[in-house]
């Protein structure tokens, strides 16, 4: 589609490569149970990571909460099944919280929510506010899946972003702490690799571009005739 050309010309123009781990729990979700997608939030670019992942799981119509200050900044997520709620004001976070539990009326559902409620540095521990345990409670057929990013310059002159998705939970074992535990369990495996830059185990998404560097080197072994152990990546 149109707008996954667009996501990978943007992720494409920033990034170096985009790595995911645990993939399959995305790709292997059952038609038959919707679900709710808790994901770590410390920037602007987790609302594109996670449409990006929607070609990964083509059954599902994918559909993702936003805070409305960044909604109203932001409109075009609203073509990509956004819509807002505003944490400030009572009453509409609860039209959120009801538009969000007819969604998941639909066994195809996916809804994706931030469940710290904000953006927060990465360094900071995943504290998740009381409300993902509010709709599981409503869907006790859904499924959780707890995901988390981190976006780290790695040995390339571009950050990368890496994904880690975690095995769903069931609905009914999932309350606030234990979605808080998994996603913190996600983001400490992530901040594990990028702390020894090893991205061995994950799928590339995107495949790594080359950097200026590289290029500037592989003109000058061109220009000497010297190809003999050259790499494109760090």
């Amino acid at each position: 589609m149109l707008y996954h050309g667009y996501l990978r010309w943007s992720l494409r123009r920033s990034f170096h490569a985009v790595h995911a781990r645990g993939l399959e729990h995305l790709e292997q979700l059952p038609v038959s149970a919707p679900v709710i997608a808790c994901a770590n939030h410390s920037c602007w670019w987790d609302g594109l990571a996670v449409f990006f992942l929607t070609r990964f799981q083509p059954r599902k119509a994918f559909y993702c909460m936003m805070e409305e200050a960044q909604l109203q900044h932001y409109r075009f997520f609203t073509w990509l099944g956004a819509f807002s709620v505003d944490p400030t004001n009572s009453l509409r976070a609860a039209a959120a919280v009801r538009y969000s539990l007819n969604l998941l009326k639909n066994s195809r559902s996916m809804l994706w929510i931030f469940p710290q409620g904000r953006q927060a540095p990465a360094r900071e521990p995943v504290t998740v506010r009381p409300g993902a345990s509010f709709l599981c409670a409503r869907v006790p057929h859904a499924l959780v899946l707890p995901v988390a990013f981190r976006f780290a310059f790695l040995r390339e002159q571009r950050p990368e972003m890496l994904i880690q998705i975690g095995p769903p939970i069931p609905a009914l074992e999932a309350d606030d702490a234990r979605i808080q535990e998994a996603l913190r369990g996600l983001c400490a495996e992530l901040d594990e690799a990028i702390r020894t830059e090893d991205v061995s185990g994950f799928r590339s998404l995107l495949r790594p571009g080359v950097s200026v560097n590289k290029w500037w080197e592989a003109g000058m072994r061109l220009f000497r005739f010297n190809f003999r152990g050259f790499r494109t990546q760090h």
